[in-house]
């Protein structure tokens, strides 16, 4: 795709007078109910996106912004469509980059989401805003410390053509993301999704090589307290049970159920007493009761249920804990991917399960476990436990330096300095700009001193490794062109001939 310019002012006017702006909705044939899904110009299913030379922009530089549109990032994508009339202006303003062409994505996780991965064409007018106002901000996510920006590489490694490699350069790719990846990219799901075939699942560090090759690739990592990381991976669950008005806090028991279809599943929980709790037989002598039972007529995508004993009310022994489909309200009688959350005496786990495809009743039955509650041992304290150990951000960052070079990892403390970290790139990489002159820039479109600082420190390993890239520098002993003592890397680099 491409050709044409942006015009700033039709933007601006299109942000005025319209709010249906990632929402995108269609009603399906197969359901009474209207429901979200991925914009038919997003579906990446057997596309191939492409950024070619044309008489109007002879020189390309493909930009690829992959945007993370799980909860604890959806907002993002937000920022840069408010930001793009900015960001386009920029470019174009002071030669950060030539002849721009920007394809906009949106990544989720292949295990949970209904739309794991969306993307645009490439484009250079104002075809950019319909592109990525069209984007679902679908807020899903697993819950697991990883999305599946494995599968965005692949695609655009595998997906896209572009010309700017015949003049021996390479695309830039921006990936917006607070998480890990999915050591592997599975092959059902890129069937599923893309609508290639393999043979066999692919290792991601494999995936990321080959990106490599047509990419440069950054993550725009913003850092977050323990207490948002906890909440972003506890509020999916927390909120679909409290919207449906079920118990969610001051619980000594609680077993809560959610899957992202219009399916009809069911939790069971049997007693130490015996007593079955179901759709069937909601509330049990032992003060047990299932509070919210969604989807019994397919009404949502994002359905719930909800089983639990108020604070003082459990009874001590083993509960037992199962989930099965008891009807298809989709055509596709595809398996089910759901996710249980064990609250007992405080103390919070979760079970990923998956129902089996095209049964129901008790041949769908998923066994969740057997759980323990003695009243005399509720936690005093709560303690992290082990399903928040893949948000730590040194792990997270860890593994995305595995594949990426440390430098390429820009950390920022505020995610609306996403944008001029983009801008950032864009003029260190192609030589128009030192950091010193980018940041003076940014402050004569009025950003603040703060502003400025993170940018600063979170561009100086780039800035740095681009001017040794760059110039052949005679450094004194010991020493690098920053005044920091020298590593065997600084060496490498130092020696790196000049272009």
């Amino acid at each position: 795709m491409g050709g044409g310019y942006y015009q700033g002012d039709v933007a601006e006017r299109s942000r005025s007078t319209s709010e249906d702006h990632f929402v995108h909705t269609a009603r399906m044939a197969e359901a009474p109910v209207e429901e979200r899904r991925c914009h038919n110009s997003l579906n990446p299913f057997l596309v191939v996106r492409e950024c070619c030379d044309n008489p109007q922009h002879p020189d390309t530089t493909p930009i690829a912004v992959m945007l993370d549109v799980t909860r604890s990032r959806g907002k993002d994508a937000r920022e840069v469509y408010k930001k793009l009339p900015m960001f386009i202006g920029q470019i174009h303003l002071r030669n950060y980059a030539p002849d721009p062409e920007v394809c906009f994505s949106a990544v989720g996780d292949a295990y949970y989401d209904r739309a794991p991965f969306q993307v645009g064409q490439y484009e250079s007018d104002n075809r950019l805003d319909t592109d990525l106002a069209n984007v679902w901000l679908e807020e899903g996510g697993g819950g697991t410390g990883q999305e599946s920006y494995e599968l965005g590489a692949y695609f655009f490694a595998r997906h896209t053509k572009l010309d700017c490699l015949k003049r021996g350069k390479k695309g830039i790719l921006f990936i917006f993301g607070d998480e890990g990846f999915y050591p592997v990219a599975d092959a059902g799901q890129i069937h599923r999704i893309f609508g290639e075939r393999l043979q066999r699942d692919v290792m991601s560090k494999n995936i990321f090589e080959e990106l490599q090759v047509k990419y440069e690739t950054y993550l725009i990592f913003p850092r977050a307290t323990w207490e948002q990381r906890r909440a972003d991976i506890d509020e999916e669950i927390k909120q679909r049970v409290t919207d449906a008005g079920g118990m969610y806090a001051d619980v000594d028991i609680r077993f809560s159920l959610i899957w992202n279809n219009h399916n009809d599943l069911d939790l069971h929980v049997k007693t130490p007493a015996g007593h079955h709790i179901y759709y069937g037989s909601k509330r049990a002598p032992c003060s047990g009761e299932l509070d919210v039972d969604r989807n019994v007529r397919g009404e949502t995508d994002k359905p719930v249920e909800n089983t639990r004993w108020a604070r003082g009310k459990g009874r001590r022994g083993n509960y037992e804990v199962w989930v099965e489909n008891y009807n298809f309200h989709e055509s596709n009688h595809a398996a089910t991917d759901f996710k249980v959350e064990i609250e007992i005496n405080g103390k919070v786990q979760h079970f990923s399960g998956k129902t089996p495809q095209g049964k129901t009743h008790d041949a769908s039955r998923v066994e969740v476990g057997t759980f323990f509650y003695d009243p005399e041992e509720r936690e005093k304290e709560a303690k992290p436990d082990k399903r928040y150990e893949a948000y730590n951000d040194d792990k997270i960052k860890a593994q995305w330096a595995k594949v990426l070079p440390s430098e390429h990892i820009l950390m920022i403390d505020n995610a609306k300095a996403g944008v001029d970290i983009m801008l950032g790139v864009l003029a260190l990489t192609n030589g128009t700009r030192t950091l010193p002159e980018y940041l003076k820039d940014m402050k004569e479109r009025d950003q603040t001193d703060q502003r400025v600082e993170e940018v600063r420190n979170s561009l100086a390993n780039l800035a740095e490794l681009v001017c040794a890239k760059q110039v052949k520098v005679d450094l004194p002993e010991g020493k690098t062109a920053y005044g920091k003592r020298k590593t065997a890397y600084d060496e490498k680099r130092a020696r790196s001939k000049r272009l």
